[in-house]
C-alpha cells in the first residue's frame, strides 16, 4: 500500500524541473515525464527532459523504500542535440571488474562494434539531482 513517499520523491523531482525551466524544452515532441499515480503505485520512474538546444536525458529508474529512497535499476542516458549518447550511468551488473560495480559510467558515442567501454562512477551518487546538476553544470552552463 503506498505511503506517500514515492508521490513525494516524484514532487521534489518535479519542482526540480521546475526551478530549472528556462533550461528546457517543455513542448518538444520527445519531452515526457511520467505521472505521479504511476510513481507511487509502481515504484516506476521514467523521463526523456529535452533541453533547450535539443540535448535530452533520458532517464528511468525504480524506487525502493528501506531507510530513505533509494533509485535503483537505473539508467540515465545523455544525448546531445545529434542523438549521440555524451554519457550514460547505469547499475547493471555487467562489469563485475569496476571498483563501483555495478554503478557505472559509459562514455562518448556508443560504439558500432565491440563492447561499450565502462568506467567507475565519477560522481558521488547516482540519482535525479546528481545527473542533472551534472548535465547543467557541464553541458548547458551556456545556456544558465
Amino acid at each position: 500500500m503506498p505511503d506517500g513517499r514515492f508521490r513525494h520523491y516524484y514532487w521534489q523531482i518535479r519542482t526540480l524541473l521546475s526551478e530549472n525551466d528556462h533550461l528546457l524544452d517543455t513542448n518538444h515532441a520527445a519531452y515526457e515525464l511520467c505521472d505521479d499515480y504511476e510513481v507511487e503505485y509502481t515504484g516506476t520512474f521514467w523521463a526523456t527532459i529535452v533541453f533547450e538546444g535539443g540535448s535530452r536525458l533520458v532517464v528511468r529508474f525504480t524506487l525502493e523504500s528501506n531507510d530513505g529512497i533509494e533509485e535503483c535499476n537505473y539508467a540515465y542516458v545523455y544525448l546531445d542535440a545529434h542523438g549521440d549518447r555524451v554519457f550514460q550511468y547505469d547499475d547493471a551488473p555487467h562489469h563485475p571488474e569496476l571498483p563501483t560495480h555495478p554503478h557505472h559510467v559509459h562514455k562518448g558515442r556508443q560504439p558500432t562494434k565491440g563492447p561499450d567501454r565502462a568506467w567507475p562512477l565519477d560522481i558521488p551518487r547516482v540519482d535525479f539531482v546528481t545527473v542533472l546538476s551534472k548535465v547543467v553544470r557541464e553541458h548547458l552552463e551556456d545556456a544558465a
